[in-house]
This record gives structure tokens, sequence and C-alpha cells, in this order.
């Protein structure tokens, strides 16, 4: 710059001369001052975005009775909280008479009790142990999978009651209270469909398909209506379930 003002200097006389030399400093000093956004370009800082909730993809609704654990990550087990975000690979317990409720960012709500324990994947929930009861508000963004021991039950918007033993070699219940169920076994692809009030029990370890769909069994209607009135995982919470009226249809259909 000190050179180009020299130039102007030597062919610009008087008055011509001040002006350039004027428009020239001010060009200086415009160059050096530092970019300033226009209100509302600026782009946010990824350290303004509160951590978990990139995340989130579902949020503890509701505890009764305690305890209720959550793991994150790869964290030591801690009390659950209301309102609390989890993301894949969280896992949340349940002891003695506690019950909890978590709504997924997918639709799909479940709730869990008697000593379950249960990890967020992809699309799937890993029930490793205890209850789960679980169904779908409004249209699902993608199908679920229950995951357990003995195989894979798929809710495709339905209400299915899944139960797992203390006994490692026990069956495995799967309950569709209303809707269809779908359910494969780990190794295998073909699938067993349940329809509205049918009971599944599948020992885990079972490898003939067969052999499961011949397991298949519709309830009758007074131990459906005893479950009805009588589990906690229905009656339990402070909310009732959302799918009750399907549920008491299911019952009045069976015989």
């Amino acid at each position: 710059m000190q050179q180009v003002l020299r130039e102007i200097a030597l062919v610009l006389p008087g008055r011509a001369l001040t002006i350039a030399l004027a428009l020239a400093g001010g060009m200086a000093i415009a160059g050096c001052e530092p970019r300033v956004d226009p209100p509302g370009e600026t782009a946010p800082s990824s350290d303004a975005i509160p951590e978990g909730i990139a995340s989130r993809i579902a949020t503890i609704q509701d505890i009764v009775a305690t305890p209720v654990l959550v793991s994150l990550g790869q964290g030591e087990p801690a009390p659950a909280q209301l309102d609390q975000a989890m993301a894949y690979g969280d896992r949340i317990t349940t002891a003695d008479q506690a019950l909890a409720e978590v709504g997924l960012v997918t639709g799909a709500v479940f709730r869990i009790g008697g000593d379950a324990t249960l990890t967020l994947q992809p699309n799937q929930l890993l029930l490793d142990s205890g209850q789960m009861i679980t169904w779908v508000q409004g249209t699902p963004t993608g199908p679920v999978d229950i995951v357990t021991p003995a195989g894979i039950a798929g809710i495709r918007g339905t209400t299915v009651f899944v139960n797992i033993g203390d006994d490692p070699t026990a069956p495995v219940e799967i309950f569709s209270w209303e809707g269809e169920v779908t359910f494969r076994l780990t190794e295998g692809g073909e699938e067993v469909v349940l329809t509205s009030g049918e009971q599944l029990f599948v020992t885990p370890g079972e490898q003939n398909i067969e052999t499961v769909r011949q397991q298949v069994q519709p309830l009758d209607r007074a131990t459906a209506q005893q479950r009805l009135e009588q589990s906690p995982l229905i009656n339990g919470f402070g909310q009732p379930i959302p799918t009750r009226p399907e549920l008491e249809a299911t019952v009045e259909a069976l015989d």
C-alpha cells in the first residue's frame, strides 16, 4: 500500500492528490477491519448444543417405584430421571416392583418391569430379562424388533407383551394383545405370525421354525381378562395405556 501512495504522489498534484490519498487510506483501513457477520447469519458453535440432545433417540417418560437404573454408553448404572435422554447403546434396568416407560423417536413406546434389562439399538430393543409391553403411537418411522434369548419379535403397529423368566432355560413368552406380531428364530429368516389374542412360548436354542409355529395358541378370555385387569405394565402407571380400547376388544373377541 505504501508503494501505491508514492506512485499517486508522483502523478497527481494539489487537491487531486489529497482526494486520492484519502480514498486510498480509507481502502487500507477497510481492508484491515475484521469481517462482521450480519445478524442471524452467524453459524452456531457445536459447543452450544446441549450434550446428549443430538443423539437422543429415546426419553424416559415415567418411573414407578425404584430402583430404575440407566447405564449411558459404557458408564456405570445410575438412578434414572424423568425426561432423561437415551441413545443407542444405553441400557435401562428395573428391579423389585419398579416400572419404567420409555418413548422412542420412531413412535414406539415400551414399559418394562419385573427385574428387566433392556438395551437400545438401531431398530431393536434388546430384552435380556424381565417383562415388557410395547406399542406404537401414530405411524412408525421404521420397524422395531424385540430381541430375546429365544428369537426376534417384530412389531408393526401393534401391542405386544414379552416375558423372560429368571430361568435362562425357560421358554420366552410372546403375546399379541392386538394386531400382528412376527417372530423369527435368531438363526433363521422364516417368520411365524401371531394375531390378536395369540400366545407363543419359545425355548432358547430352538432351531425348528415348524415346532415354533405349532406353539402358537389363542389365549382364553378369562386369562386375558385377568391380565388386562391386574397387569402392572397396563395398570401401574399414572397414564392409561393408549391402546387399552384395542386390548379390551381383543378380550371380548376371545372364547
